[in-house]
């Protein structure tokens, strides 16, 4: 985290912070356009720029052809082969290791997995060798990383780099990533949970330009982050918001992965849509021919079956899109946020986030449509939230002194 105090070196690290995390959001600038926007004086900002581009984190451009005359602007950019940043995602519909770019741009990325039955130590293991191997394959030697982040589904203490909860990825109880991966790689560890993850790549990289937001995914679960001010909002016990697992059905007997009853996701979630699919399959001719086109329903291949001509499947899916409208409304009344982000394979299926939108509004008409908007780094779901969370710990948050 930034420090809180005041005081000269603080100041500098803030102001070193604010150049790099501006640069990353808005691309190129000019000195003068960078110190009027960051309300720093010339002297200031030019010490600041000077240094990191003879460190080689910063570059700049000769300025181009300039029509007007006196001095022409030079913009100047974050380099992104700087260093890079190691994003490994852990979901328990498998695991994704990325090395990406300075501006999160996955340079090289692969799938990875370890055969069951196995402890945490072991995985970690296995995890480190394919960090290592994945760097040597793509020439990338490790005091070019900048570090690591590890995102897990799951409350995650972020401090000591422990999963409180990792659901059904590990048999044990609480998992401490950043022990066992810092024993076996060369370079800092952290660790997120995954919404959070992706709600700091909102923040650096995206739209998450309001004061309060929340980041809502949708699928396979139900998972939410909110942020003030940039900053994440977690209790003293580090959970996060989670609107997923609000207390929703009275009489459901399902147990949700969090081990409770009643949760939100246990009615609107994957599985339960997976379980609706089945249970129609017998009866309903567009769906076999999904089946036998892609397979039984999964992750991969949900938006055919939920774009098939099937009155049955569309009334459930709506009904579940009205259950999670109620329960979004819900936190929204609580949280106020000035920003809804929404993201996941299941607002994916054509229509659908508009639906949902259309039902919030209708449910609560103080609510305007723009309060909500779509991801534009949905398509990098898979490594951009903990490749955003380890350039921020490591870079951004230091003021560049990695």
């Amino acid at each position: 985290m930034l420090p809180t105090g005041v005081n000269m070196t603080n100041v500098k690290q803030i102001n070193r912070s604010a150049v790099l995390q501006l640069l990353l959001r808005n691309g190129g600038m000019s000195r003068t356009d960078l110190a009027e926007k960051l309300n720093l004086t010339t002297a200031t900002l030019t010490s600041i720029c000077n240094d990191f581009i003879q460190k080689g984190l910063l570059i700049q451009s000769d300025g181009g052809k300039s029509q007007s005359p006196g001095r022409k602007k030079c913009p100047l950019d974050i380099n992104g082969t700087y260093k890079y940043a190691i994003a490994v995602s852990l979901h328990y519909n498998g695991h994704i290791i990325a090395i990406t770019d300075l501006r999160g741009q996955a340079v090289a990325w692969t799938s990875f997995s370890v055969e069951a039955p196995y402890d945490a130590e072991h995985f970690f293991k296995k995890l480190a060798d394919a960090c290592i191997r994945l760097l040597w394959e793509n020439n990338i030697p490790c005091e070019r990383v900048l570090g690591a982040c590890v995102c897990i589904v799951g409350s995650v203490d972020q401090e000591a780099g422990v999963s409180l909860n990792p659901f059904s990825i590990f048999g044990e109880g609480q998992v401490p990533i950043r022990q066992l991966l810092e024993k076996e790689l060369p370079f800092p560890i952290c660790v997120e949970n995954n919404v959070c993850a992706f709600l700091n790549a909102e923040i650096l990289l995206g739209c998450a330009t309001d004061s309060n937001v929340i980041a809502l995914k949708w699928g396979p679960g139900v998972g939410s982050a909110s942020s003030i001010g940039g900053v994440i909002c977690k209790d003293h016990t580090f959970h996060s918001s989670e609107i997923g697992h609000t207390y929703f059905y009275r009489n459901d007997g399902r147990t949700c992965k969090c081990g409770r009853r009643g949760c939100l996701e246990t009615g609107v979630n994957l599985s339960r849509i997976e379980e609706k699919i089945l249970e129609l399959l017998p009866d309903e001719p567009a769906l076999q021919q999904v089946r036998e086109a892609h397979g039984a329903p999964h992750v991969t291949n949900i938006i055919s079956y939920l774009s098939a001509d099937c009155p049955a499947l569309r009334g459930f899916f709506e009904s579940c899109v009205h259950d999670l409208a109620i329960g979004v409304n819900n936190a929204i009344q609580v949280f106020s946020p000035d920003r809804v982000i929404l993201y996941g394979v299941l607002f994916e299926v054509p229509g659908a986030a508009d639906r949902f939108i259309d039902e919030v509004v209708r449910l609560n008409p103080f609510i305007g449509r723009e309060l909500f908007q779509r991801s534009a780094l949905s398509w990098k779901t898979d490594y951009i939230g903990p490749a955003a969370t380890a350039i921020k710990t490591y870079l951004i948050d230091t003021g560049g002194e990695a």
